[in-house]
């Protein structure tokens, strides 16, 4: 039998993820969120948490996922345009993802935070012209997390945001949101 380098590529990134997880103390966290979102977008715990290990903030691994899916792209195509130091909405224009992709319908009254500036600009301008919205790096982050957090534990989008308040990202955010 033959084996591939990618083969041993992966199962070197495999064996470096287990061992750094094994020395984090919030490694059975990040192992719940990474499962939540592996959930939500169809893709085996294994793969998110190589994902997670490149380089990202584990905040920013469901909007590779998120990306990867909407452009049908791998992974690894975005995330080495995203270290070349470019923000994720020029990741997200390259392969052909707009800011419409990102938008999700909140409800009026909404304590926004953060994504008051960029819901400014959805509801100042028609549909037709969201393409020309700038959100920028948090926006997109947030965005993606509101829709596979509100997904995957039922949670309205204020008690997301309220719970990323609290814990300081979503990934800390996760079991607050699945006790209920």
């Amino acid at each position: 039998m033959r084996v591939r380098p990618a083969s041993i590529q992966v199962l070197i990134l495999a064996l470096a993820a287990g061992s750094v997880a094994a020395q984090e103390p919030n490694s059975g966290l990040k192992e719940a969120y990474f499962r939540a979102v592996g959930d939500h977008f169809d893709v085996p715990l294994q793969e998110v948490t190589i994902i997670g290990e490149w380089e990202l903030t584990p905040d920013e691994v469901p909007v590779v996922l998120f990306l990867a899916g909407r452009a049908g792209v791998t992974p690894d195509a975005l995330i080495g345009f995203r270290r070349s130091g470019r923000p994720w909405r020029a990741v997200a224009r390259r392969f052909g993802v707009g800011p419409q992709a990102f938008h999700l319908q909140l409800p009026e009254g909404i304590r926004l935070g953060a994504l008051a500036t960029a819901y400014e600009e959805f509801r100042a301008r028609p549909a037709s012209e969201w393409f020309e919205i700038q959100l920028e790096d948090p926006d997109i982050v947030t965005l993606v997390n509101l829709r596979v957090l509100g997904e995957q534990t039922e949670a309205l989008p204020a008690r997301i945001l309220a719970a990323r308040e609290e814990a300081g990202s979503f990934m800390a955010a996760y079991p607050l949101l699945i006790r209920r």
